[in-house]
């Protein structure tokens, strides 16, 4: 009998501390109601047309993949977007390999050693000196690294994703000067061969690697890494045009192809952006920097009307950073029905996660006005006008699914995953590939319940 007790006592706690996926909460910046999610998801917008409907009769999104903190390329650690590109082909029943793409920026998956024609190097226009000791100075050239992964889901639609690599290069040219001297990956680095082993792999991961990306992101080097990616932007949709990396040369300044991208006829397939962590801040810069300067250019092309999907997001966080006494807060030049929209996925456990909705509230809220009343966010039109102010929506999903990181012990689950985890949530890709009404992803008329079983390729 105490036997029997001992195991239902034990598999009651093992229950306890089992986390399912939830959604707990789904809601919309321009309403007010709980619930109130809608959007069209990645298959939505390759719906909407562009050379799909017009060149060839297959249905494309392109996706330009934005990585966050800690993302260090390593051949032995999980390469960039490889869980994304799984789980979008999981949502499709396809077959893949565990390793779908390389660790290593335009290298084969099954040799990393074979470098490949389907990447490119976007860099400074001259390079650029950081002075770090009197006399002693650092330098940037190339910024970051750019590769397109092809996955054809059937005969008509497949998903271009393009990798953006920044953290080696930055990594290599500023932050190991600074931080170097105790990483763990070094072996000969005595501070951290003395290091309790848990210690000095959290170490890694959250500071080295981690919080330095973001500390370095808010310093002038955040600029680099910006012009950087909007010359990724600028790549990839004269490749999503017909002029292929191939032939843009294996490396460019940002200057120049973007001048090329912004004095060439380009047609396209959508574009949408899937960030994480500080990848979601990058994203969210280049947006409101390209809805507000008063230009039209590639980039707006490429923003208009698309969605973010932004995992962990860094915003509210690191936003702190952007305060100002002079105001400079600009209003968007973007008209209805062009406005792009946010969908953050949060893990409420997720220590570096601040939803996005609550954070505009509370910011207009508690912050005092200059002209006029104060918004009210019960009134549907004071939202909608902070919608237009902003020059986006926001879709905001509040998730759980990360389990506990003690057995039997549910109040502590495991931070990195809650972090990281999103994408191996089949629940979360239905709704980054089908999209949402209310609280529940819109799978009808969405092609995932059904797919042959093809394996990822690349051109």
């Amino acid at each position: 009998m105490r036997l029997i007790l001992i195991l239902m006592s034990a598999f009651w706690l093992s229950a306890c501390a089992t986390t399912k996926f939830q959604v707990l909460e789904i809601n919309s910046l321009a309403s007010k109601a709980s619930g109130d999610g809608q959007f069209d998801g990645l298959e939505g917008l390759a719906n909407r047309g562009g050379l799909g409907t017009t060149e060839r009769e297959i249905e494309r999104i392109n996706i330009l993949f934005l990585h966050g903190v800690g993302s260090i390329e390593n051949p032995e650690d999980a390469p960039l977007a490889n869980s994304f590109i799984k789980g979008v082909a999981g949502a499709y029943s396809l077959e893949t390999d565990e390793k779908t793409v390389s660790s290593l920026c335009g290298r084969d998956e099954d040799n990393e050693n074979v470098e490949l024609q389907n990447h490119i190097y976007i860099s400074e226009v001259t390079p650029k000196t950081y002075e770090a000791l009197p006399g002693r100075s650092l330098t940037l050239d190339n910024l970051v690294c750019m590769d397109k992964q092809i996955l054809r889901v059937n005969d008509n639609l497949e998903y271009v994703i393009y990798r953006i690599f920044w953290d080696e290069l930055f990594w290599d040219s500023l932050q190991v000067a600074f931080v170097g001297q105790d990483d763990a990956v070094d072996k000969t680095s005595i501070p951290a061969s003395l290091r309790r082993k848990y210690n000095s792999f959290l170490k890694d991961k959250l500071i080295t690697f981690g919080f330095s990306d973001a500390v370095m992101y808010m310093g002038p080097a955040g600029e680099d890494i910006r012009n950087a990616t909007r010359g990724a932007m600028c790549s990839a949709a004269l490749d999503a045009a017909g002029y292929p990396l191939s032939k843009q040369g294996s490396i460019v300044d940002y200057e120049s192809i973007c001048n090329t991208a912004n004095n060439a006829p380009l047609d396209t397939d959508p574009f949408a952006f899937v960030s994480e962590s500080l990848g979601s801040k990058i994203s969210y810069d280049i947006m409101r920097e390209a809805m507000t300067d008063g230009q039209e250019n590639v980039h707006d092309d490429i923003i208009k009307g698309t969605q973010i999907f932004m995992l962990a997001n860094q915003i509210p966080l690191l936003s702190l950073q952007d305060i100002r006494e002079e105001n400079q807060f600009k209003e968007s030049d973007y008209e209805d029905g062009e406005r792009p929209t946010i969908i953050a996925f949060s893990e409420i456990n997720d220590f570096l996660t601040y939803e996005l909705v609550p954070f505009y509230e509370q910011l207009y809220t508690r912050s005092s006005q200059t002209e006029g009343e104060q918004l009210d966010f019960s009134q549907a039109e004071d939202r909608q006008y902070i919608v237009d102010l902003l020059g986006f929506n926001i879709v905001d999903m509040r998730v759980e699914f990360a389990s506990p990181l003690i057995p039997f012990v549910g109040g502590f689950v495991d931070p990195l995953y809650a972090h990281n985890g999103h994408v191996q949530q089949p629940e979360i890709m239905e709704y980054i590939l089908c999209g949402a009404d209310g609280r529940s992803p819109r799978v009808t008329g969405c092609e995932i319940t059904a797919g042959p079983n093809v394996k990822q390729s690349r051109k």
